[in-house]
């Protein structure tokens, strides 16, 4: 009885001093550790430099990226002049055909739409010059066959080519993974 209590009291003090680390922001569970000076961040909207896609592009990387940030870290949003601040343009956004041999028939391979979005980011640390980068591209892509509908699909491959993007962001500016 006595070897029982002792084992939860120290279980406790483990738990409860994981969550005062946490919330001291020293700790996260995700992984993310951030310096202590370190409170706010600011993403100046992106803009886009190609004609294609749809017109909201900017807005929607913008706030997927904000998201992703909040959900992450305890640093708060401010408008401008964040410990850390991002900025970005898509620079590109196009489809392509390509072709797979992964179907059943191996002589009639299937024709897939690859729709792939490049966006150029600058991520300014004013606390750590390491985490910092300037003009850094990032890409990412994602396929539904042909035969699918192009614009039906189109919103979900962009929120897919989104958090694919936006993780290689937090993971080259926050993550330090």
């Amino acid at each position: 009885m006595r070897l029982k209590s002792l084992m939860l009291n120290r279980s406790l003090y483990l738990l409860f001093s994981l969550f005062w680390l946490h919330g001291c922001g020293l700790f996260t569970f995700s992984g993310v550790s951030l310096p202590g000076d370190i409170q706010t961040f600011s993403i100046q909207e992106f803009y886009t430099e190609t004609s294609d896609g749809p017109t909201d592009l900017p807005k929607k990387l913008t706030e997927a990226l904000e998201s992703k940030i909040l959900r992450l870290t305890l640093l708060t949003k401010q408008d401008k002049d964040g410990d850390i601040q991002y900025e970005g343009v898509i620079k590109s956004f196009s489809y392509r055909t390509t072709f797979t041999t992964k179907s059943e028939d191996k002589d009639n391979p299937k024709e897939i739409q690859r729709l792939t979005i490049t966006v150029e980011v600058s991520c300014v640390n004013g606390s750590d010059e390491t985490s910092s980068f300037n003009k850094k591209q990032f890409s990412a892509s994602a396929d539904i066959l042909s035969t699918e509908n192009q614009n039906e699909k189109e919103n979900q491959l962009i929120e897919e080519i989104f958090r694919q993007l936006v993780d290689d962001i937090c993971n080259k500016s926050i993550d330090n993974w």
